[in-house]
């Protein structure tokens, strides 16, 4: 008998369950796993996300390929003469000396921390270039500019009429090669000049193996800040890239939906507000998923390329960069719709859309023409238009203390909220407005 009176009881717990309306929160989801959902199913989307992937993996991969294939410079140089060879075979002597140095340093630049300041004491650059060099004794001037135009040798050190070397070559001498028999010629002239001066033979080397003065710099950079700058770089473009794409769909979203009057029928089921917050998190959720696997992409080719400071780097920095992306773009997307939101028509989505991409552009050409660390590059980091676009560049850097991140993401924040409210009236004030664009006051009353 309690069974019989228990089942009905339970059917109208589930029925009334049933009736209820559905929470703020499920409403959102619903909206936001359409959007979802439709732009997963769009072709245009998918091929245009694997496009990126590829091009994100050409972009890394390549230029590592091509280094890895690229050794140091390496020459043929035809001699005639005594004196040619001995300055030719200096300076092939010294420019294996340049190269073994050059690796050293690479090494050690690859081992030193990617995140920490380099060493502020480092020593003096010599003015050798790092090539090979091979040096092929010929008979005379002839056979010398023979192997020129055969391209069997690079350029030919022969002795001129008043017994002065000179370096001779078929359309051009490359710059490296040139350098480098420069000094050897200069270092055989000056141990030639001592020696007749009555210097000794160690006396000679001594002046000769003397090392440059050493830098010591009282704010050395990051030991990787060449590639902090790069990644800074790829970070900003990557954000820019991102908001544009993304944002320029969620405007297109709302002028389609208001043409074919689906918006309607959305806006009696959903409220505008949720309708709104609805689509703008599942386009950033979108826009934050397809960043991910951008940032994956590069940092699985650092890793193949054996780039241990750019891996790092990614490691130390991606993550805040991700954070003030979705901020970034979250504090800008409702403003995308809105834009919207604003015109009926496709024809007139450049015009109210407009200032919206310069919003976007600016602070990009402003994160572009300050790089170096100082107070513009610190106040552009707390700017909440520019931060996402600096503050990750700052943080590779090692120029931003722990705390700087954390102020600028709350003045993001508090900016986005500000802008989501402004964005939130115009998008409630003009969504059902069809019949033409409207204007700012319009939206603004809800006339």
């Amino acid at each position: 008998m309690t069974q019989l009176t228990e089942a009905p009881v339970r059917s109208q717990q589930a029925e009334e369950a049933d009736n209820r309306p559905p929470t703020d929160f499920q409403m959102i989801r619903l909206v936001a796993a359409r959007e979802i959902s439709a732009k997963l199913r769009d072709k245009a989307f998918i091929i245009s996300t694997a496009f990126l992937l590829l091009i994100m993996a050409i972009s890394v991969l390549v230029p590592l390929i091509l280094e890895r294939g690229s050794d140091r410079p390496k020459f043929t140089v035809a001699v005639v003469g005594d004196g040619a060879r001995t300055a030719a075979e200096a300076a092939r002597v010294a420019g294996a000396a340049a190269i073994r140095q050059a690796d050293e340093q690479d090494k050690q630049e690859d081992d030193a921390s990617a995140t920490e300041p380099g060493p502020a004491v480092r020593p003096g650059e010599t003015a050798v270039p790092p090539a090979s060099l091979t040096v092929r004794p010929v008979a005379d001037l002839a056979a010398a500019e023979g192997l020129l135009r055969s391209e069997g040798a690079d350029a030919a050190l022969v002795p001129g009429t008043d017994g002065a070397l000179s370096l001779v070559g078929l359309t051009e001498v490359d710059d490296d090669l040139s350098q480098l028999i420069g000094l050897a010629v200069q270092t055989q002239n000056l141990t030639t000049a001592l020696q007749e001066a009555g210097s000794s033979d160690a006396q000679t080397q001594r002046l000769l193996n003397t090392p440059p003065p050493a830098q010591r710099l009282l704010d050395p950079p990051s030991a990787n800040a060449e590639v902090s700058t790069v990644l800074g770089f790829a970070f900003a473009i990557l954000f820019v890239l991102t908001s544009l794409t993304f944002g320029l769909m969620i405007a297109q979203s709302v002028v389609e939906e208001k043409q074919s009057r689906v918006v309607e029928l959305l806006v009696a089921a959903v409220p505008v507000r949720l309708l709104l917050v609805g689509k703008v998190a599942g386009t950033t959720l979108l826009a934050f998923g397809q960043t991910t696997l951008l940032l994956a992409v590069g940092l699985a080719g650092a890793s193949i390329g054996g780039q241990s400071a750019a891996m790092t780097l990614l490691l130390h920095s991606g993550g805040w960069f991700l954070a003030f992306f979705v901020l970034g773009f979250s504090m800008l997307s409702c403003v995308w719709a809105a834009a919207g939101a604003m015109t009926s028509r496709q024809e007139d989505l450049q015009a109210t859309t407009a200032p919206l991409q310069m919003l976007v552009m600016i602070p990009f050409f402003a994160s572009v023409y300050v790089t170096d660390p100082g107070r513009w590059l610190t106040a552009l980091s707390y700017i909440p238009f520019t931060a996402p676009l600096t503050m990750p560049r700052r943080l590779m850097l090692g120029d931003a203390a722990w705390w700087e991140p954390i102020l600028a993401v709350l003045g993001m924040a508090a900016t986005g909220l500000v802008l989501v409210m402004i964005a939130t009236r115009l998008y409630e004030g003009a969504l059902l407005r069809t019949a033409n664009r409207s204007s700012l006051r319009t939206a603004w009353l809800k006339k």
